[in-house]
């Protein structure tokens, strides 16, 4: 996410939390206990007023493509459409999950993500604490997505995808035209350059391009240390942003 060089940066990854600052960089270990470890995590009582940015790691998170039904219009219709959507794929509703989508249209999918309601609550609860203001709480993966997107570079109608390789986890995104077809994050190994990963992020691009654009070449961003080759795609190694 774009933010000033004076504003803190807080990241939650598999381990631990990890908070950037002018000072330098504090991490602190949570044991999957993120809520109570942030109490641990040291603050700067001189940076009162200081926007605080937050970056949750996709394995805290579920994401969902919303395509809105026919009767589906206002905005307390698409809310509840989006609570049925996330407890009927993912098993999360309220007042346990806290939903956000990332564009407000009735006829153009939408991304969606839902994060746990306590975690939320801990961040704020961080910032007050430490007389912070509440800057975005965003996922890795939208992150990573609107950090690079002025860098992709595609032909029109030609599918396009974003993997992000974590350790532990890989998330891939995937559109065409800037509307949003298909997301999907899953836990794998710890070696993020495996083979389990290459052949996981294979099988899903496979999938997608047999059932959307089987006469096409993809074009598949990557952002990681996962070197892939997959049939129908063109890969470009992206750095990090």
């Amino acid at each position: 996410m774009s933010r000033s060089t004076a504003d803190w940066l807080l990241r939650l990854e598999a381990d631990a939390w990890v908070l950037h600052t002018p000072a330098g960089v504090q991490r602190q270990a949570h044991d999957g206990a993120p809520e109570s470890a942030l109490e641990r995590l040291a603050g700067d009582t001189a940076a009162r007023g200081t926007r605080l940015h937050t970056v949750l790691g996709d394995g805290w998170l579920r994401y969902l493509v919303m395509r809105w039904p026919a009767g589906v219009q206002s905005r307390e219709e698409r809310a509840i459409y989006m609570a049925y959507r996330f407890d009927e794929v993912h098993g999360a509703s309220e007042p346990e999950w806290a939903f956000a989508l990332d564009r407000d249209a009735v006829n153009f999918p939408a991304l969606a993500c839902a994060a746990p309601a306590s975690l939320l609550a801990a961040i704020q609860a961080f910032a007050a604490a430490h007389g912070l203001r509440p800057g975005r709480i965003v996922g890795d993966f939208v992150d990573c997505f609107n950090q690079l997107r002025q860098r992709f570079d595609e032909p029109p109608g030609t599918l396009a995808a974003l993997a992000l390789i974590r350790p532990e986890r890989l998330t891939v995104g995937l559109w065409c035209d800037g509307r949003w077809q298909a997301i999907r994050s899953r836990t794998t190994g710890n070696n993020s350059a495996g083979p389990n990963n290459a052949a996981e992020l294979c099988h899903m691009l496979a999938g997608w391009h047999a059932e959307l654009a089987p006469e096409q070449t993809g074009m598949l961003y990557v952002q990681g240390p996962l070197p892939v080759v997959c049939a129908g795609w063109s890969v470009i190694q992206e750095a990090a942003p």
